[in-house]
């Protein structure tokens, strides 16, 4: 008799049993905050409740302060209940079978003496009311905390989006389907629509920031505010690609590199005209991204011809979190200078690095070993802690991250522009953009609309993630055109 295993048959003598402890077989455990997300199951134990760390059929363990008073030699038949929400859903008895230390705690195991944990039963539970809390969740009418006066911004959006749509179908009906130049008629006629579109959204904007700035201390208000937004305007702006995307993240991640290139490629995508313009209003919005790495690009150039006119012989650069890295590519694409370029391009994204490696590639070929071009595939943890990830490469000319600390808090964005700042030649410049903060940033758009979590900073911000690196840097902040984003500067002493 054979048994299969992973589509091979294998013979019985085949299969290998436990090994060292492992064969005393254990019953399979479970930890608790993987399996059970929505909702943390308690367990009482001698009258004192704690948070499960994991179970199994046989038993669990729970976290404890370090000097709590267990024995695993004297704590038997204990009284164990255990609680899901409101409802108890076990109870037993269990004996203490070990304690450890556990990150500046302790862990405290309990080996069940009377009754056992139907595993699957508590996760039916868990999941039945997770799902009604859900849905009373989202059936609360959170509207009635929303001003009037936000009711009138979302009202004002959805009017003018629904007016385009009305004007785009008639446009699209009127044209024959036979007739001249339908095509590039209809592409004229969005882009003229989406000149005003933009103008008339951009002060809808401006009004939502007004709005939100109201809120900030209010923080049911916000809550309140951003459902009935997601509810009402965002599903409006969905035809559009750029919007969609950026709403439901695909990837698993806000802002990825196929966002990016919409604003870099600026195509009208989507099926109907009125697709195209939600599409095109979106990248509109978005025309930061391409202001802010023709800025890369053109500091790129300038810093390579200084090191060309200081006679070095090569030109290193490292890109953290490069996206598509559409800079390096049109940097490269114009290069006629003498210095070796090396570009280390490093993003948590393994299409990502295979999108921004296809696009440069072609162009280190055009310069037949004057440029070369690697990618690192690192963690988003692994950028938290860039003084060791920066280790595996060389020191470098420019190292720039320009969307990374949109997403940092201010202590770990100052760790990270201090990290970077040690890996540079003397000499060496620094590149950090974020997202600006003003009256007129984009948070209201990017955040109600999109659901997309960023931080703002202002100039004095900026200037100050650079607070625990030596005094003698220069230290410089440029917006970009749109004045929606900035960029840090730090140039290390020669």
């Amino acid at each position: 008799m054979k048994s299969e295993s992973n589509g091979k048959m294998k013979h019985y003598e085949e299969l290998t049993g436990g090994e060292g402890k492992r064969v005393f077989y254990r019953a399979e455990r479970f930890r608790a905050s993987v399996v059970m997300q929505d909702i943390s199951v308690v367990v009482d134990v001698d009258d004192k409740s704690f948070e499960i760390f994991d179970m199994s059929m046989s038993g669990l363990s729970f976290v404890c302060p370090e000097k709590a008073p267990w024995d695993a030699e004297n704590e038997s038949d204990l009284p164990v209940k255990l609680k899901l929400g409101s409802s108890e859903i076990f109870q037993g008895k269990g004996k203490i079978s070990r304690v450890e230390a556990h990150e500046g705690k302790q862990k405290v195991a309990v080996e069940l003496t009377k009754g056992y944990l139907d595993i699957q039963n508590i996760l039916d539970h868990h999941d039945d009311i997770a799902l009604k809390r859900r849905i009373q969740s989202g059936m609360q009418d959170l509207s009635v905390q929303v001003s009037d006066a936000y009711k009138t911004i979302i009202a004002d959006a959805v009017y003018l989006l629904r007016s385009t749509r009305n004007t785009l179908e008639k446009v699209e009906r009127d044209i024959p389907a036979n007739a001249p130049r339908r095509d590039e008629r209809i592409q004229d006629i969005i882009l003229s629509c989406e000149e005003e579109v933009h103008a008339r959204w951009k002060k809808i904007s401006e009004r939502g920031m007004v709005e939100l700035n109201k809120m900030r201390s209010d923080p049911s208000a916000i809550k309140a505010a951003k459902r009935y937004t997601e509810n009402t305007l965002t599903p409006k702006l969905m035809s559009g690609a750029s919007w969609w995307r950026a709403y439901m993240k695909p990837l698993g991640y806000p802002g990825d590199f196929q966002v990016m290139n919409y604003a870099y490629n600026l195509a009208l995508l989507g099926d109907t005209a009125h697709d195209k313009l939600c599409h095109k209003l979106g990248t509109s919005t978005g025309e930061f991204i391409a202001t802010r790495m023709t800025m890369v690009k053109q500091k790129l150039a300038e810093l390579a011809s200084k090191a060309q006119e200081k006679g070095h012989t090569d030109f290193k650069v490292a890109s953290l979190g490069c996206g598509p890295a559409q800079e390096a590519a049109n940097f490269l694409q114009g290069y006629t200078l003498s210095p070796s370029v090396q570009f280390t391009l490093i993003d948590q994204d393994h299409d990502a690095l295979n999108y921004a490696y296809k696009n440069c590639y072609p162009q280190v070929s055009r310069l037949d070993g004057r440029a070369s071009v690697k990618c690192l595939h690192a963690t988003f943890i692994e950028f938290l802690a860039a003084g060791n990830l920066f280790k595996k490469i060389e020191a470098q000319d420019v190292i720039y991250a320009v969307g990374l600390v949109d997403y940092l808090t201010d202590k770990r964005a100052e760790r990270m522009v201090r990290d970077l700042y040690q890996n540079l030649k003397p000499g060496g410049t620094l590149m950090i953009g974020s997202m600006k903060d003003s009256e007129k940033s984009l948070e209201w758009q990017v955040e109600f609309v999109t659901d997309w979590q960023l931080e703002y900073r202002t100039e004095e911000e900026m200037l100050a993630m650079a607070k625990n690196i030596p005094a003698e840097a220069k230290l410089e902040v440029q917006a970009d055109k749109t004045n929606h984003c900035h960029i840090l500067y730090v140039t290390k002493p020669e």
